[in-house]
């Protein structure tokens, strides 16, 4: 039986696939002057677990020397920025979700959902985009001693491996179970793969939790919408109205076409689409 003596109460998770306006959703809430957020946390979550085939994490794998160490990574992060309420977004919690709640019960889970064509129109685009060395040297900075292995693994898959494979990264984001039997098929087929199990996990995890811990978004209403959806995300992580939060959406939210990805695929990648998710 872990303790259930947590230094962070009510932590705000972010969840969704890549592509979903996950870090949109994040910039909004680190806007509100209560809140410190961490952006894809991924080394912190992993401690304990580095070494697993995939990004799945369960109550199994959370052991109270495990559960210690994340809560005072965490703790020490929102000490250190003089905030009083935690939030983060790490895409490979989508597999996690029974993981973190077995660690923070209180925890407030935002899922936000977006249709899945726009999702892998844009993740195309992501496997020949070249790493981001700011977020990699940002990695390298939180990272522990004991999390370098499991860095140096995504370094060579995201740098070394695309070397070999004609620009493109093998294999991009969460990994699901069998994800390593998907990187020999179309990039298009793969990354359906990888939505769909993304997705079904979310799904059924988060109705298992009791309704008041989570709430889902459509990435269309926060677009569209945003004077009516944010008050009811802050409303829902117990977080006061905050003009600062509505200042920042009118800045840097542009109305997009839904359709946009008709453009963006082929009809061959369409096709290989719909048929893993119809």
């Amino acid at each position: 039986m872990l303790s259930q003596s947590r230094h962070i109460q009510s932590p705000i998770i972010i969840l969704g696939a890549p592509r979903s306006g996950t870090t949109l959703l994040g910039k909004l809430i680190a806007a509100h002057p209560d809140v410190a957020y961490w952006e894809e946390p991924r080394t912190v979550w992993s401690t304990g677990n580095q070494q697993l085939p995939d990004d799945v994490l369960t109550p199994e794998h959370l052991s109270q020397k495990t559960a210690d160490q994340i809560d005072q990574r965490f703790a020490d992060f929102l000490t250190k920025s003089g905030k009083t309420r935690f939030a983060e977004k790490t895409p490979c919690n989508l597999l996690r979700i029974p993981f973190i709640h077995a660690l923070y019960p209180d925890a407030k889970f935002i899922y936000i959902h977006r249709d899945p064509y726009s999702v892998i129109a844009s993740a195309l685009r992501m496997l020949e985009t070249p790493p981001d060395l700011n977020r990699i040297t940002a990695r390298i900075r939180e990272a522990r001693l004991r999390d370098y292995p499991n860095l140096l693994s995504l370094f060579v898959r995201d740098t070394l491996a695309r070397r070999f494979n004609h620009g493109k990264k093998p294999f991009w984001g969460p990994r699901p179970p069998e994800w390593q039997t998907w990187q020999k098929l179309p990039p298009a087929t793969m990354l359906s793969k990888q939505w769909l199990a993304l997705t079904q996990s979310a799904n059924h995890d988060l109705q298992q939790l009791p309704n008041n811990c989570w709430m889902q978004i459509n990435y269309p209403d926060l677009i569209e919408k945003p004077e009516q959806t944010l008050p009811q995300i802050l409303d829902f992580s117990e977080l006061s109205p905050s003009p600062s939060v509505t200042d920042l959406a009118k800045k840097i939210i542009h109305l997009q076409n839904p359709e946009a990805w008709r453009k963006q695929l082929s009809p061959e990648q369409i096709q290989q689409i719909e048929e893993q998710i119809r």
